[in-house]
């Protein structure tokens, strides 16, 4: 298996995602993933703690920022019901200008990135709003395939990132397929695109 952009070779897919799974080796499984709150992809402040299990931190200051983002982000519960596999430029771009609040003078460094939103919003739309972090960035970015540019937008990146795993998803169809088995088979109700991130995730945990 291939993955971010082809230069990222993953030989044992199911063993990562197996430890994974395995609560005795302490990933976000299941805590961030069946975390409940409203039930409905509408976003509530109960959403904002949320990253905090996937080990970023949201402190009062931050939540308070994200709790002012809220009517901004209120777009991902209208994002179109497809998976990034199959989700069109558009849908992409839908995607993408969730982050635009990202771009305004008045949520710059104030202490939320696209780290912490994305893990606000992964969760109401784990088929189709990607994870972002520190091992996903180095992943597509050892691809050649996003280019160094201090002056990017968060939404020319969020975009410009989901065109590429959409590549990934759609290249390792049949791969992505059974490992969405494998997991369900486990108890785990992953989608394609959450376990694309667990696997460039575990695969560079010691890069």
């Amino acid at each position: 298996m291939q993955l971010c952009c082809g230069t990222l070779p993953v030989s044992e897919p199911q063993a990562l995602l197996t430890d994974y799974l395995n609560p005795a080796y302490s990933f976000a499984w299941p805590a961030y993933d069946t975390l409940v709150t409203n039930g409905s992809p509408t976003l509530v402040t109960g959403d904002l703690l949320a990253p905090t299990l996937l080990e970023a931190h949201v402190d009062s200051a931050r939540f308070g920022v994200l709790a002012e983002m809220l009517p901004q982000l209120a777009g991902i519960g209208a994002l179109p019901p497809r998976s990034l596999a199959e989700a069109t430029d558009d849908d992409i771009a839908a995607v993408a200008a969730l982050f635009a609040v990202l771009d305004t003078d008045r949520y710059r460094r104030r202490g939320v990135r696209g780290t912490v939103l994305s893990k606000v919003l992964h969760r109401k739309r784990p088929d189709l709003v990607p994870l972002f972090d520190s091992r996903i960035d180095a992943g597509y970015r050892a691809s050649g395939k996003i280019p160094h540019d201090p002056h990017r937008s968060w939404v020319d990146f969020i975009d410009l990132l989901c065109r590429l795993m959409r590549d990934d998803l759609q290249s390792e169809a049949n791969a992505f397929e059974e490992l969405v088995s494998f997991a369900g088979e486990r108890g785990a109700n992953l989608t394609a695109l959450r376990i694309l991130d667990i696997l460039v995730w575990m695969s560079l945990e010691d890069g």
